[in-house]
């Protein structure tokens, strides 16, 4: 049986203030959902990164930073707002880079290769000149398409003498021509060339020895990315780079200049991380935003609004004095007043000749006449008259008439 609401005496049922109560929360729900979806939907996905260390795309180094940490190396990553080479690094990769290296940097590299650490140089890009100066290698300009790669030494006792290439993409040769001591290791190999008829290698890998150290240069390339080692075998001439490195050595990858600024403070580590770099935390304060845009214009700040509190103002000594005298009329009580007009004229006259205000009338007139100076006989038979009023019980008009005779009397006797 369905229920049916009934409205009496012209009012709304209960339920309908109940719903009513509700519509603030849900549109507030609702416009937060409506946000989140719209930031999620409209948020692009984000670009590929080269040599990004996480990234699982083609040009990404997951594979290689997971194969190192299963070999028991401990990866670490050179970041922050200053490049700090770790020291206990054995081996550090850098790679073509966002923030070029300066002169002080590259110095502080090669002094501690000479020290007997190992570098894996990929590149450098042409503008990195600190990079190309300290270690006198660069990149050849000229776009290469060989499919194979030739050993020119032997990296490894049991390596191939040859390695597949992806022949689709170009490759840029290293230029040896500044670093006499560099030794090619790998070059392009040509479909109809062999090993032993190459007098001028295309030169993509070479070994340079500095100090008790080595410099491993590798092009753009042969860059053990997630595509060249899935498809092309290039983990063989990973192993060969790590022949020397002892067990559990810290490799370290150069990320302060792959990424340049770009990643400073990346992590999401607080909740204004959050809610700065994140879909959901924009959504979430642009809902914030709207509630408070929203409480503001209903006036619910901090719940219902209050009514102004009126500033009460405090009443004057004139408004006391005429409350008093109404009470006293309409009591019909003169003799206080009387009364106390009296000891009013008596302590102002007091002060003026140095009597005693407590004196009977007639004790106080007699000490008065015997100050220094006395008083005349007129100002003394208008002291006796005003007493002589004051103590008959006078009406209004008497009692007003005798206390403006009190003040010009006071004001005529000094």
């Amino acid at each position: 049986m369905s229920e049916q609401v009934v409205f009496t005496r012209g009012r709304f049922p209960a339920i309908f203030y109940s719903m009513q109560a509700w519509m603030t929360p849900l549109a507030i729900a609702v416009l937060f959902a409506l946000m989140i979806l719209v930031a999620l939907a409209t948020t692009p996905p984000p670009e590929p990164i080269p040599y990004d260390l996480d990234a699982a795309h083609p040009e990404g180094l997951l594979a290689l930073r997971l194969w190192l940490e299963a070999l028991g190396y401990d990866v670490r990553r050179i970041d922050g707002l200053r490049f700090e080479i770790p020291e206990e690094a054995r081996l550090i990769f850098v790679y073509p880079n966002q923030l070029l290296y300066t002169a002080e940097e590259a110095e502080r590299l090669q002094r501690w290769v000479e020290a007997g650490g190992t570098l894996a140089l990929i590149g450098p890009d042409h503008d990195d000149h600190a990079l190309i100066k300290t270690f006198g290698v660069k990149l050849n300009p000229e776009l290469r398409y060989e499919r194979q790669l030739a050993q020119l030494l032997p990296l490894l006792p049991n390596g191939r003498a040859v390695y597949p290439r992806d022949w689709l993409s170009p490759i840029q040769t290293l230029d040896l021509s500044e670093a006499p001591q560099a030794i090619p290791a790998l070059a392009l190999l040509g479909a109809f060339e062999d090993v032993p008829s190459l007098t001028n290698p295309k030169v993509v890998v070479a070994v340079q020895v500095i100090g008790e150290g080595v410099v491993w240069h590798l092009a753009p390339g042969v860059d053990f990315t997630n595509r060249t080692l899935q498809a092309f075998a290039q983990g063989e001439l990973l192993l060969a780079l790590l022949r020397t490195m002892p067990e559990r050595s810290v490799v370290a990858f150069d990320t302060y200049h792959l990424f340049g600024f770009s990643r400073v403070g990346e992590r999401i580590a607080t909740l204004q991380d959050w809610l700065y770099r994140t879909p959901t935390g924009w959504a979430t304060l642009f809902a914030l935003i709207g509630t408070g845009v929203f409480w503001a214009l209903s006036g619910r700040r901090l719940g219902p609004p209050l009514a102004p509190v009126e500033k009460v103002h405090r009443r004057e000594a004139a408004e006391y004095v005429r409350a008093m005298a109404n009470l006293y009329r309409r009591a019909h009580v003169r003799a206080a007043l009387a009364q106390y007009h009296a000891h009013r004229f008596k302590v102002g006259l007091a002060r003026r000749r140095g009597a005693r205000a407590d004196l009977p009338d007639e004790e106080f007139l007699e000490a008065l006449a015997n100050t220094a100076p006395p008083l005349n006989d007129a100002q003394l038979d208008a002291v006796r008259s005003v007493l002589r009023g004051l103590s008959e019980h006078p009406d209004e008009r008497r009692l007003v008439e005798l206390a403006n005779r009190i003040d010009a009397l006071l004001e005529s006797i000094r």
